[in-house]
């Protein structure tokens, strides 16, 4: 009996020492967008020979990013009524009914669904975009990622760039079609501070 007490006792503590022995699985790290620093543009054919451009500022939303394990995902909403080409009347069209129809639908939603890479290095975001109420799979090329401290060291942070494209026309924006073309580039210009862990 004493033998198998002092048994059990001894693959108890062995049980125990193999647990603690494995690696903590670390949370990944959570970053909130900072509308201030981050934008959304856009470039679009005319005419068939140059390219409209635009911007999207005050884009919100999280980043989730664990390096080690190549995990991440990223929320982001942008407001389309804040569309700015630098033409007023131009805006308003884009914001009216047949293009974004803000009034609507304010707000265009991109929701991550794999993170892939290349060794270390983030490559491509696969996801979901929501225009219109009408969602499509879309693809971004990340172009950048960097995080760290800042120079003062007191926020951890990521800056990152990416690009895709989409067929406007696929969310129910055919207005002045093909005047205007149906494929839109998109590239995001993200800022994003870690949040405090309490």
């Amino acid at each position: 009996m004493a033998a198998r007490k002092l048994l059990l006792r001894c693959s108890a503590l062995a049980l125990a020492a193999a647990l603690y022995a494995l690696p903590s699985l670390a949370e990944p790290a959570v970053y909130r967008i900072d509308p201030a620093r981050t934008r959304a543009e856009f470039t679009v054919e005319h005419l068939g020979v140059f390219h409209a451009q635009g911007r999207f500022p005050n884009v919100s939303g999280r980043l989730l990013f664990d390096a080690a394990a190549h995990a991440g995902s990223v929320d982001l909403e942008i407001p389309v009524s804040s569309v700015a080409t630098g033409w007023d009347a131009r805006d308003d069209f884009i914001r009216g009914a047949r293009m974004f129809d803000a009034s609507q639908y304010p707000r265009m939603r991109f929701r991550s669904t794999r993170f892939t890479f290349e060794g270390e290095r983030l490559v491509r975001v696969d996801g979901d975009l929501t225009l219109r109420d009408v969602t499509r799979p879309v693809s971004l090329t990340v172009r950048r990622l960097d995080c760290g401290r800042g120079t003062d060291d007191k926020q951890e942070g990521c800056a990152a760039e990416a690009a895709g494209l989409i067929r406007r026309r696929e969310f129910a924006m055919d207005a002045w079609w093909p005047i205007i073309g149906d494929e839109v580039e998109l590239r995001f210009h993200l800022t994003a501070v870690r949040e405090q862990v309490p």
